[in-house]
């Protein structure tokens, strides 16, 4: 290893070790993240299930969540609702149950070592240390202050990565995707082209028993919250997705907009993913990065699949890691629509190359 590469793989564990370090500390506000709507997610789903998505009864529950408090970040009728799947208040539970503060640096804490732990999986053999750029960047900043399930997302992906040649069993890896459904469709949808059967079986099998173990609390979950999600497209949101464009529609074109603009990002990650069949990591790379493009509702703390994606890929140059914090810094503090332009710039960019990169010729002396 040259020196240069090793003083910046000792810079990187510097700002690996703050993320680590960050939410233990006490001038970490859990409340000013996503945490109290996990919260109050956790609370319902053992206390009044039937009400879980209803507005009226999470206002109430986060109010006591939060002692009160307003929260700073965008909301939807003055809370920041709970609208994931029922089983992500479930997983939630023994979180909340240690109170809103230490639960909610435990819950960081577990996201962090999930991304840790997917990063690992993706990227084996290839040395540790090469999982750094991914962790060490602006994306896993953005993910852990939002206190988001990204990182358990990426844990699924890992997982299903290093189960590969036991194919059902990489399915039901792929089951901790559905803390965050909508980030996958591209997995989903290469799956099914690709005719992986077995893993399309065991990521079913995962998810059934998702579903069985919330609907024998509530039968009427589903509906629910299939009646709300709609609500997470907001105008004032920095979303990151192409699908995000749909609101500057009239309001009468939005739904078909928002259908038109992800079915257009799933086909476009397809092919250029089909471009690469033969290259699993390429492929993988660009259905990883690709799903956040084609999700409806992606914010920039998703962003940190980009990271995952460029690690499963292994090819990627600093260039592309400072554009990914560059890009993943702007999306977070300039207003809509700057973060769903650059971020999908960003991504664009990263596609195509993955695309179409192709490796030169291995040095006599590397062989």
């Amino acid at each position: 290893m040259s020196r240069w590469r090793w003083r910046g793989n000792i810079a990187l564990l510097g700002v690996a070790l703050a993320f680590v370090l960050f939410p233990v500390l006490p001038n970490d506000d859990v409340v000013n993240s996503d945490w109290p709507a996990f919260a109050t997610g956790a609370r319902l789903i053992v206390s009044d299930p039937s009400h879980l998505y209803d507005l009226k009864v999470q206002q109430r529950v986060e109010s006591d969540v939060t002692g009160g408090r307003v929260l700073v970040t965008l909301g939807i009728q003055g809370i920041l609702p709970f609208l994931a799947p029922a089983w992500v208040a479930l997983l939630a539970v023994p979180f909340e149950a240690l109170g809103t503060d230490l639960g909610g640096r435990l819950w960081i804490l577990f996201g962090l070592a999930c991304l840790v732990g997917g990063l690992y999986l993706a990227t084996r053999p290839r040395p540790t240390t090469v999982i750094l750029p991914a962790f060490a960047s602006v994306p896993t900043a953005l993910m852990m202050l939002n206190a988001q399930l990204d990182g358990i997302v990426a844990l699924g992906i890992g997982g299903a990565i290093a189960l590969w040649s036991r194919p059902y069993l990489a399915g039901l890896a792929l089951g901790l995707t559905l803390m965050k459904p909508q980030l996958v469709l591209p997995l989903g949808l290469g799956l099914i082209l690709a005719r992986r059967w077995m893993v399309l079986a065991g990521w079913a099998t995962a998810g059934v028993a998702l579903l069985a173990s919330t609907l024998l609390l509530d039968p009427h979950w589903v509906f629910d919250w299939l009646g709300q999600i709609r609500s997470t497209v907001q105008t004032g949101a920095r979303e990151v997705n192409l699908a995000h464009f749909a609101i500057y529609l009239p309001p009468a074109l939005q739904t078909l907009g928002l259908v038109g603009l992800t079915l257009l990002a799933l086909s476009g990650g397809l092919v250029l993913a089909a471009r690469r069949y033969r290259d699993f990591n390429a492929a993988a790379a660009i259905l990883v990065i690709g799903g956040v493009v084609a999700s409806p509702h992606a914010l920039p703390s998703d962003l940190v699949l980009v990271a995952v994606g460029l690690a499963i890929w292994g090819e990627s140059g600093w260039i592309d890691w400072l554009a990914l914090s560059v890009v993943a810094l702007v999306a977070a503090l300039a207003p809509p629509p700057i973060p769903a332009a650059a971020g999908l710039a960003l991504m664009l960019w990263l596609t195509l190359r993955i695309s179409l990169y192709r490796r030169g010729p291995v040095p006599a002396s590397a062989r």
